[in-house]
């Protein structure tokens, strides 16, 4: 329950990190290569970012990152369980505008493998109906095809094991 109320508060908090933590917080170390990004390029790259919904996985880390170290502690002393849980949300809180130092990671990842062109093509596409679609059903179509090639590797182990039998059979050996 408590893991539950603290997500739903630090959504909240992660909704407005966009706008807010890109004044509040410190931009990551800029290493040579990360300055000849032009804004555009980057923009670029945050719009790939966010037409294919790359980082929204990551919006989990800082919960589960807060709901660790309540568990270490309260472990420690479960006397304090009550300060420890509403001081690791303080903080986890605190840290809500760290999560734009992912976010320029994730956008100089992209922007170092892409031209600029590119990644505005490569949005163009996710940002219209076929993209979105694509985006709204590659997860079941991920699913469904680890688990046809789970399939077909059993089916093929099974069938090579029989025909590698008969045949050492047909040449006289007993299996």
């Amino acid at each position: 329950m408590r893991i539950a109320a603290l997500a739903a508060i630090l959504a909240v908090a992660l909704a407005s990190v966009p706008a807010a933590a890109q004044n509040a917080a410190p931009a990551p170390a800029a290493t040579p290569a990360d300055e000849d990004f032009t804004p555009s390029h980057l923009a670029a790259a945050r719009r790939v970012i966010a037409a294919v919904k790359g980082d929204i996985n990551f919006d989990d880390i800082l919960p589960q990152v807060a709901a660790q170290t309540r568990d270490v502690f309260t472990r420690t002393n479960p006397a304090l369980t009550r300060e420890i849980e509403d001081t690791t949300t303080e903080v986890a809180i605190e840290m809500v505008p760290r999560r734009i130092e992912l976010s320029k990671t994730l956008e100089l990842i992209w922007a170092r493998r892409f031209p600029e062109s590119e990644l505005n093509q490569i949005a163009e596409f996710f940002e219209g109906p076929i993209g979105k679609k694509y985006i709204e059903l590659f997860p079941v179509v991920g699913m469904l095809s680890i688990g046809a090639s789970q399939q077909w590797e059993q089916t093929l182990a099974a069938d090579m094991v029989a025909e590698t039998r008969e045949r050492l059979r047909e040449q006289g050996h007993a299996l």
